[in-house]
């Protein structure tokens, strides 16, 4: 598989984590990432090729929606999406989490190897959910133990500061350096919770280096099945739409996506969406459609046609 970036340390677990992940196309201006990329034509060797960086996006999905992303701050969704495949990535994600959090928290944090974190004064959070109404923390020259130097931002937004189950909006925007390379990640996530641990969530993820590029947003949401027990996310009916960018070493597609009732069941698969269909287009209407018949179960057609 492909990279975004060579360097060692943090820019390659960044490539490693959007080379397998998607795209939308009508995410709001407060959800970063989204690509404006105009849809390409999508051939069948090309789809043939990369058929299954899509399947595995695609069961990425099904892998954190049954690991209860609802429960999870907007990292831990992130880390949840790609926990399979790039644990080390999952874990980056979940760090950042963690250094986001103390957001609530005054002065500043010293990184490993230089540079600091700034956390803003008094952050008002007035329905003591753990959000603020609104706070940055600044990353200044943040040196990692690899050697890589980020710069940047994390913000976090309390959708209503009354409502401790109003949501939230993260927006990252951060530049990495290591060595040579230099690349730049953005992740905007819109959360909004449900009844019954329903939800709607926007997400968009952007990174670059140099010529480089992958990029994706989605708009998903995720439906419990009523099967009689406490856990919203051990079952569920899952849709999304989006776009998925891809610029890679010369390699380029940009296609519109959408998942229709995509079933998932933890209690008989932990992988997998178990039903439903995924659907990646392009500007010239061909399309490459996962169907699902089982547990690690599909069937790839382009056009109609197996590949």
């Amino acid at each position: 598989m492909r990279k975004l970036v060579k360097a060692t340390g943090l820019l390659v677990l960044l490539s490693m984590l959007v080379s397998c992940s998607p795209g939308s196309s009508d995410l709001s201006n407060d959800v970063p990432g989204v690509p404006t990329d105009s849809l390409t034509v999508f051939s069948a060797s090309q789809a043939s090729a990369h058929k299954s960086i899509l399947v595995n996006y695609v069961d990425q999905i099904a892998t954190g929606i049954g690991g209860g992303v609802g429960t999870l701050n907007a990292l831990g969704f992130a880390a949840a999406l790609v926990e399979r495949e790039y644990p080390q990535v999952a874990g980056y994600l979940r760090q950042l989490g963690v250094e986001g959090s103390l957001i609530h928290v005054q002065g500043t944090l010293n990184c490993p190897g230089g540079g600091s974190i700034t956390y803003p004064d008094n952050p008002v959070d007035r329905d003591r959910d753990g959000i603020p109404a609104s706070a940055e923390a600044f990353y200044n020259n943040c040196r990692d133990s690899n050697g890589a130097v980020t710069n940047g931002s994390i913000k976090i937004r309390d959708k209503n500061d009354g409502d401790p189950r109003s949501g939230y909006t993260v927006v990252i925007n951060l530049s990495v350096s290591g060595g040579a390379s230099q690349g730049r990640l953005v992740l905007g996530v819109d959360f909004t919770p449900g009844s019954g641990g329903a939800y709607q969530v926007r997400y968009g993820f952007l990174i670059e280096e140099g010529r480089d590029k992958i990029a994706f947003g989605l708009n998903l949401s995720y439906t419990p099945s009523l099967d009689g027990n406490s856990n919203p996310y051990d079952a569920g009916v899952t849709n999304f739409n989006g776009r998925f960018a891809y610029r890679v070493s010369g390699e380029n597609f940009v296609l519109d996506m959408n998942g229709e009732n995509l079933q998932h069941n933890r209690a008989s698969c932990m992988s997998s969406f178990i039903a439903g269909k995924a659907t990646f287009q392009d500007s010239a209407s061909n399309r490459l459609v996962i169907q699902y018949n089982g547990c690690n179960s599909y069937t790839v057609t382009y056009n109609g046609n197996p590949i």
